[in-house]
C-alpha cells in the first residue's frame, strides 16, 4: 500500500473517531472528496489494518440513515499532535474569544508533548506577530504551502519575494517585502514592509512567494499587536481620530454589548448609549454603523469629518437602492 493511500486512510479514521454520532457515506464523500466506491474501499482497506468500522443507526434519526463508526480506538501514537499540528492549535488558541471552545482546545493540548524549548521560542514570536479582527461571515481560506514561508519568513526576518495581483490592477507584479506578520479577517493579510512603509497584502491576491535567503532588520519600536489595534478594522493609512458614536433605542441596548474596538469607551446618558474610540479605519467603521442593527439609530457626533463622509456615503446607498 502506497504512502499516500495508507494516509488517506488515517485521514478517514480521524474523522470517524472524532464523530460522536458516526458519519454517513455522503458526509465521508464530502469529508474525502472521494466518490462513494472509493470510500467504500477505503472502510474496507480501514478493517484490513485491524480498524473495523461498523455501521449504526440512531433512533432519533426518522430517516434511519445508516452511519459509519469506529469499533475500537486509534493507537495512541496517531492521535499524537505532530509539532507544525500542535503549533497551528496553539496559534488559533490565542485568537478565540475565551469560551466553551478555548476550554476544550487548552484541555486538548494539555493532553500532548509539548513543543521542544526551541520551537516554543519560535511559536512565541509568531504568535505575538499574528493578529486576528473578528469578524462573522465568509473567510477566504489562505495557502498551507504558501502559508508555511510567511511563518518561516516572520520567524526568521527574512525577506520574500511575492508575485501580487492588486484589486484593479490587470496583471501581477513582482516585488520585495520584508514580511513583519499575519492579519485576519474577511480576508488573510500579510502585513509587510516595502521601502520604509509598512502595508498589508490579501493572501488571497498572492499568486507565487519565494525566500529569498536575506535578513532584514525591523522597524525599531514597531508592535504587531499595537499597530492592528489604531484601526477599526484592516485598513492602515488614513489617520487616527477621536471619534464619538450615540445610540438611541434598541441600538443602545444591543451596542452595549458589543466590543467596537480595543480603545472604547462607554457610559450611559438619558437612555442613549455614548462610544468613544481612536482609530483608523474609517471607511470599515463607515460600513459598520450601515449596518440594520445601527443605521437609523446612531449619530457620528464627533468628528465633524467623519460624520459628514458618513451622511455621504448613507446619501448613495439611498440613490443607488432607490
Amino acid at each position: 500500500m502506497s504512502y499516500a493511500k495508507l494516509s488517506d486512510m488515517l485521514d478517514l479514521a480521524l474523522e470517524l473517531r472524532a464523530s460522536s454520532i458516526g458519519l454517513t457515506i455522503d458526509q465521508l464523500m464530502d469529508r474525502t472528496d472521494r466518490s462513494r466506491k472509493t470510500v467504500e474501499r477505503m472502510l474496507q482497506g480501514l478493517a484490513d489494518l485491524g480498524l473495523d468500522a461498523e455501521p449504526s443507526r440512531l433512533e432519533s434519526d426518522h430517516h434511519l440513515t445508516k452511519r459509519w463508526r469506529l469499533r475500537n480506538d486509534l493507537p495512541g501514537p496517531i492521535l499524537a499532535l505532530q509539532p507544525p499540528e500542535r503549533a497551528a492549535l496553539e496559534r488559533h488558541l490565542q485568537a478565540l474569544p475565551e469560551g466553551a471552545a478555548t476550554r476544550a482546545l487548552a484541555k486538548l493540548l494539555a493532553g500532548q508533548k509539548p513543543l521542544s524549548n526551541h520551537l516554543a521560542v519560535d511559536q512565541e514570536e509568531l504568535i505575538s506577530r499574528t493578529a486576528h479582527i473578528g469578524r462573522t461571515g465568509p473567510r477566504t481560506q489562505a495557502d498551507e504551502a504558501q502559508m508555511a514561508i510567511f511563518e518561516r519568513a516572520i520567524q526568521g526576518f527574512e525577506k520574500l519575494e511575492m508575485r501580487y495581483r492588486a484589486v484593479g490592477r490587470p496583471r501581477a507584479t513582482w516585488r520585495i517585502v520584508d514580511p513583519l506578520g499575519l492579519l485576519f479577517g474577511r480576508f488573510g493579510y500579510l502585513v509587510a514592509a516595502r521601502e520604509g512603509i509598512v502595508v498589508t497584502y490579501r493572501l488571497d491576491l498572492i499568486d507565487d512567494v519565494r525566500p529569498t535567503g536575506r535578513i532584514f532588520e525591523a522597524p525599531r519600536g514597531w508592535n504587531m499587536k499595537d499597530w492592528a489595534a489604531n484601526s477599526f478594522g484592516i485598513y492602515h493609512g488614513d489617520d487616527i481620530l477621536e471619534v464619538r458614536l450615540r445610540f438611541t433605542g434598541e441600538a443602545a441596548k444591543r451596542a452595549e454589548r458589543v466590543r467596537f474596538h480595543p480603545s472604547q469607551k462607554m457610559r450611559k446618558t438619558r437612555g442613549d448609549l455614548v462610544v468613544e474610540l481612536c482609530c483608523q479605519g474609517h471607511r470599515e467603521l463607515i460600513h459598520e454603523l450601515c449596518h440594520p442593527d445601527w443605521l437609523g439609530q446612531v449619530k457620528i457626533e464627533a468628528p465633524v469629518s467623519l460624520r459628514d463622509e458618513f451622511d455621504e456615503y448613507v446619501e448613495q446607498l439611498r440613490r443607488v437602492t432607490a
